[in-house]
């Protein structure tokens, strides 16, 4: 990120006048033969129009605004039925105009900085997704939050008519005049691709965000030092195409991200870079060298036991899209949606792609799935462990330490639901047993240190930026279902009953901790201890009771549910037992006071020597030993020689301090 954010810094200076100089050149000059459209906007939002699928994020939060604009213009089609390394011709001779162009009007979303000077100069256009029947930019919400806190500009393109179709029945007067078809006007013979015009609508979107346009500025200022064309799965494919016959006559694109699709690139244009991302879905057979090769301007990524759709993305956009469209519920055969958060690697990706296309170090080279030599089952040939984990691939923490099975592997259920279709793509997690887990690792504190080593370990590849390496960790350290390091004692493991004692569990935003103790060590009998201050896994104990105890701990977390999981409460097991506390408020016995000397009638005559004898410390209550006496109180035996009246009074104390009972005396020494 070093490099990304010494960008940042140099946009921010030259922001200004680098905008000046993109409006004042040539559009044909500077973007070859790509349609220039009209740009309008930002569209007004009220109460009842906002945009499709509007965030949810509070922006002012990251400085950041959302707006919207219409793009209008001219657009030719082009004929993609020539094979994947070849360059699509371009229709020119048809059109309402007979001059192969057909005009359109499509939408974008922003969402940048408000200030100019805090962006990186990097936007991230994402070709919108249309699989679900509805226009949804599926990679930014695998992880908005990385584009947020690094200066990112994100815009979300509408291409495809499908797209449009549903923008229109969400609300028509905002979107009524927005049209990406050929509208009738395709000639007789012509292939039936509604969306012909989508790879120049695109890349006429890509050249107005680099100054090649009319109308208002949709960046507000920002200067788009480098455009990452980003799509997934359906609009994956669809750039996928663009990569290979498109870009390399409109040269326009810096870097494509390609995710979970498993299109063929072509490999005879060193100069495009382009990274591709695939889960597990797509990898359960095996993609080769053969056809999906790493070469000079491509990366291919097979992340071990994710899922076509992430339960991270499905969670940024399950609120949005019950708001705006409909409640998605699915019912598969396991429980859909797998908890490894492969966009991460979509953010090293991103940063990788800003370097790789500035002349900057290629990219790691992924190690890939490994598969059976004899498969069973042809659709899922991945050579797994004992648990059903997939071996192979970019491994993130929850697959090297795992605490479920994670994969891509899902088929539709029984129960209905609107995205059951799509079960197949979800994959699933399922959750260790108690009885697994505690078998792996000995505690929350045992499994913290292992994946934090893993997670540490997983920066190093390349796959992962230290920044998200950093969130797995908290997602670790809010796991719920591990019981507790055994209680440690802050301070002294004898008292006099105001300690702490302190352990390791979940962090999780609902979970409570409860204290047990008991006297004998190995005893089946414990009692539930109330403790009035429990924060941050330590416990604040005054005035225990005396004698000796050993204290163990459990978690009790309400994990929230959602429109696919109902809530659920998780008690793990308590910890193992702490060592001996002894809580000691008692001194010694009261000490007993010899003396020597000449005694006559009731008085001594000459000197006296005194010599104190200490007592042991007394039982506590439960009839365990005290802490045990304090040899260095035990006065110094001393002799008397004054004449007349001397009183002696004498108190020892125990190792915490505890004063015994006051022994005394009286001495008279004859005048």
């Amino acid at each position: 990120m070093g490099a990304l954010r010494s960008l940042r810094i140099l946009v921010a200076v030259m922001v200004t006048m680098a905008a000046g100089l993109v409006a004042s050149a040539p559009a044909s000059a500077a973007f070859g033969d790509i349609p220039t459209s009209n740009v309008t906007g930002p569209i007004a939002v009220t109460a009842d129009s906002y945009p499709f699928l509007a965030t949810d994020i509070d922006l002012d939060q990251y400085g950041y605004v959302e707006q919207e604009f219409f793009l209008e213009g001219l657009a030719y089609r082009y004929d993609t039925s020539v094979a994947f390394n070849q360059n699509a011709p371009r229709y020119e001779t048809d059109g309402p105009n007979l001059d192969g162009t057909y005009p359109f009007k499509t939408r974008i979303v922003v969402r940048r900085p408000a200030n100019p000077a805090d962006a990186n100069g990097v936007v991230v256009a994402e070709w919108n997704n249309v699989t679900s029947t509805q226009d949804v930019e599926f990679n930014w919400f695998g992880d908005p939050y990385f584009l947020l806190k690094n200066g990112y500009t994100f815009v979300g393109v509408t291409a495809q008519t499908v797209g449009v179709t549903a923008l229109k029945a969400f609300d028509n007067a905002r979107y009524g005049s927005l049209s990406v078809g050929l509208s009738g006007n395709a000639p007789s013979g012509a292939p039936t691709d509604n969306d012909a015009l989508s790879y120049d609508i695109y890349s006429s979107v890509v050249k107005a965000l680099k100054g090649g346009r009319t109308g208002v500025d949709p960046l507000g200022g920002i200067a788009a030092t480098k455009v990452i064309a980003s799509g997934e799965s359906q609009s994956c494919s669809r750039l996928s195409s663009h990569y290979n016959r498109i870009e390399p006559t409109h040269d326009i694109v810096d870097g494509y991200l390609l995710t979970v699709c498993s299109s063929q690139l072509r490999t005879d244009t060193p100069g495009q870079k382009a990274i591709r991302i695939i889960s597990e879905s797509e990898n359960r057979v095996p993609r080769t060298e053969a056809t999906l090769p790493d070469t000079d301007g491509i990366r291919h990524w097979e992340v071990a036991g994710g899922s076509h759709l992430p339960r991270v993305a499905w969670d940024n956009l399950d609120n949005l899209l019950t708001r705006d469209f409909i409640e998605g519920t699915a019912s598969c055969q396991k429980f859909p949606l797998s908890l490894v958060k492969w966009p991460y690697t979509q953010n090293a990706a991103i940063d990788a792609l800003v370097s790789w296309s500035g002349g900057g170090a290629a990219p790691p080279i992924a190690p890939r799935g490994v598969y059976q030599d004899t498969p069973a089952d042809p659709t899922n040939q991945l050579v797994r462990d004992e648990y059903g984990i997939a071996e192979g691939g970019i491994r993130y923490p929850d697959m090297t330490v795992p605490t479920a099975v994670n994969d891509g592997v899902n088929t539709i259920g029984t129960g209905g639901g609107l995205f059951s279709a799509f079960c197949q793509l979800f994959g699933s997690s399922t959750p260790f047993s108690s009885e697994v887990l505690h078998t792996l690792y000995t505690d929350h504190a045992d499994y913290l240190a292992r994946y934090s080593q893993a997670a540490d370990d997983f920066v190093g590849t390349g796959f992962i930026l230290a920044e998200d390496a950093e969130r797995l960790k908290q997602d670790a350290r809010e796991f719920a279902r591990l019981r507790p390091s055994l209680p440690s004692v802050i301070g002294k493991v004898s008292n006099k009953g105001s300690f702490q004692l302190n352990w390791i569990g979940t962090e999780a935003p609902d979970a409570t901790f409860q204290v047990q103790k008991t006297s004998v060590k190995g005893s089946p009998n414990w009692k539930n201890l109330s403790v009035k201050s429990i924060a941050d896994g330590t416990a604040t104990l005054q005035n225990a009771p005396q004698g000796t105890s050993y204290f163990r701990v459990n978690s009790t977390t309400v994990l929230p549910g959602t429109n696919i999981s109902a809530p659920e409460t998780v008690v793990t097991p308590f910890s193992e037992a702490s060592v001996a506390v002894k809580v000691d408020r008692t001194g010694p016995a009261k000490p007993k006071i010899v003396l020597k000397g000449r005694k006559v009638k009731g008085s001594y005559r000459g000197a006296v020597r005194v010599k104190v004898i200490g007592k042991p410390d007394r039982k506590l209550p439960d009839g365990t030993a005290g802490v045990g006496l304090n040899q260095k109180s035990v006065p110094k035996t001393r002799k008397v020689t004054r004449k007349g009246k001397t009183v002696i009074k004498v108190r020892t104390r125990d190792k915490l301090g505890n004063l015994s009972p006051v022994a005394k005396v009286v001495i008279r020494i004859a005048r």
